[in-house]
């Protein structure tokens, strides 16, 4: 097996979703979204990543920078699945392996949802998914029902906050995050008392 088990780096965050097989984060603020995920990557790493879509997507300057940050090395093995008909294949051919899934729904094709979660679920790694849409409006509602935790990333005044909208573990909390502490500027404070 290739990589790390990915998680979040935010031990808040990380007690909660420590037996989640199926994760999946999404925003509507597509800047914080990026710089999560670029973080997750580092500190995950290594690490293999599936981006959906036709561009961009990754920075491998930013995924240094944050490995450099947090003192993690390691590749990051990427594959693209620049049309819808390839997600499916994409995923199913990362093996058992952990993923990380930026974007699967991209091209809003709901006849195509239930292949990507189909492929999502038959695999038995542990998986991130991250999707830029508000995921209790759009997307897959079987991808919702599939994903053990469901965390919407929400800016605020002082820097974001992570919702839990879904967890086998906790009801529905905010955990608020100071806006230095996506770049490793954090201490636990009060929530280590929760879980």
């Amino acid at each position: 097996m290739y990589g790390n088990k990915p998680f979040t780096g935010f031990p808040e965050l990380d007690r909660i979703l420590k037996e989640d097989n199926l994760v999946e984060f999404y925003s509507l603020d597509q800047e914080l979204l990026r710089l999560f995920y670029h973080r997750v990557i580092a500190i995950s790493s290594p690490i293999m990543v599936v981006i959906v879509s036709e561009r961009g997507g990754l920075d491998p300057v930013l995924v240094r920078r944050f490995q450099r940050t947090f003192g993690t090395e390691g590749e990051v093995r990427l594959r693209r699945a620049f049309k819808v008909e390839d997600v499916e294949p994409t995923l199913k051919s990362m093996g058992d392996t952990e993923l990380i899934v930026i974007d699967p729904y991209h091209h809003r094709k709901p006849r195509e949802y239930s292949k990507i979660v189909g492929a999502l679920r038959e695999k038995r790694g542990r998986k991130f998914v991250f999707s830029y849409m508000d995921r209790e409006k759009e997307g897959s509602t079987f991808g919702l029902h599939s994903a053990q935790s469901v965390i919407k990333l929400e800016r605020s005044h002082s820097g974001f906050r992570a919702i839990i909208v879904k967890s086998v573990l906790i009801d529905n909390i905010e955990i608020p995050f100071g806006l230095w502490s996506i770049y490793g500027r954090t201490e636990e404070g009060l929530m280590k008392w929760i879980i």
